[in-house]
């Protein structure tokens, strides 16, 4: 009789367990938060399939080519100095960062049919002898970096881009520009 009633006790669990699970899963409740929850996409904004799309102006338009093309001159310029400083892993990680800022834009100039920009390999115009001055480098170039978004900030009203510009702004300035400034002696 015991062991019956544990078993039911234990079906009852498990059959609560499935339906709850299937009700609010904890990586659906991540989507709908806007994170993207255990897949490792942190910080990566999901879009509805039922958003409609806004269209984007002229303006939006070359402003989002624009940013491609700083975005492509951030990594390859980050690029050239990890492989001056045999592949330093703070270089190469910034440089695989602003690839991520490239894959971000060019999604958004997809879905709203903007051609996306080749990238030109177009570094920026630095010279440097030490480490020390190319993390000075790193500083300069991140805080242009910011002023760009808010040159770009100003000037759009498509919340997508706002959101984009918003975060990548965000990401220069909270992650790049802090580790440039660590490397500093």
């Amino acid at each position: 009789m015991k062991k019956t009633i544990t078993i039911t006790l234990f079906a009852v669990l498990i059959i609560s367990l499935l339906v709850a699970s299937f009700a609010v899963s904890p990586v659906q409740a991540a989507y709908d938060s806007g994170r993207r929850g255990p897949t490792g996409n942190r910080g990566q904004r999901v879009l509805s399939q039922s958003t409609t799309a806004v269209v984007l102006t002229d303006q939006e338009k070359i402003d989002l080519g624009e940013a491609i093309r700083e975005e492509y001159t951030a990594m390859n310029t980050y690029l050239g100095i990890s492989k001056e400083y045999g592949d330093n892993a703070l270089f190469a990680r910034i440089a695989r960062s602003e690839q991520q800022h490239v894959n971000a834009l060019i999604r958004v100039a997809e879905r709203h049919g903007v051609e996306v920009p080749e990238n030109s390999g177009e570094v920026a115009e630095v010279e440097w002898t030490t480490y020390a001055e190319a993390c000075e480098f790193g500083v300069k170039f991140e805080k242009l970096d910011a002023g760009l978004y808010d040159e770009l900030l100003a000037k759009t009203s498509n919340p997508e881009l706002v959101w984009v510009y918003t975060r990548l702004q965000s990401a220069s300035l909270n992650n790049h520009l802090r580790a440039f400034e660590t490397c500093l002696p």
